[in-house]
């Protein structure tokens, strides 16, 4: 599987387990970024887009997400509990008044 884009040799490790899910996990399509102080450090891509057409993975590759805003949700909601602005016992019928 050819891996385009670049990475920082900081982040090898970055870059081998991401060639590690083509290899050993059949990863079909995938891409990586990780920016570090305002400076892209990683950005990979490789395999391809749609199995069914077989249309290369490029950089632009639109995906859907789903569930990667749960951790972000999760965090906000233990931030309000440590400001005590968030009771986790309390009904839900309390939040909407």
């Amino acid at each position: 599987m050819e891996i385009h884009g670049h990475c920082d040799s900081t982040f090898e490790r970055v870059k081998d387990a991401f060639a590690e899910n083509f290899r050993e996990r059949r990863e079909a399509g995938a891409s990586a970024a990780v920016g570090v102080d305002e400076r892209m450090v990683v950005d990979l891509w490789a395999g391809v887009a749609s199995q069914a057409t077989q249309s290369p993975w490029s950089r632009s590759t639109i995906v859907n997400v789903y569930s990667a805003s749960k951790g972000l949700a999760a965090l906000c909601a233990h931030r309000l509990v440590d400001q005590g602005k968030l009771d986790l016992e309390a009904p839900i019928v309390s939040l909407l008044a």
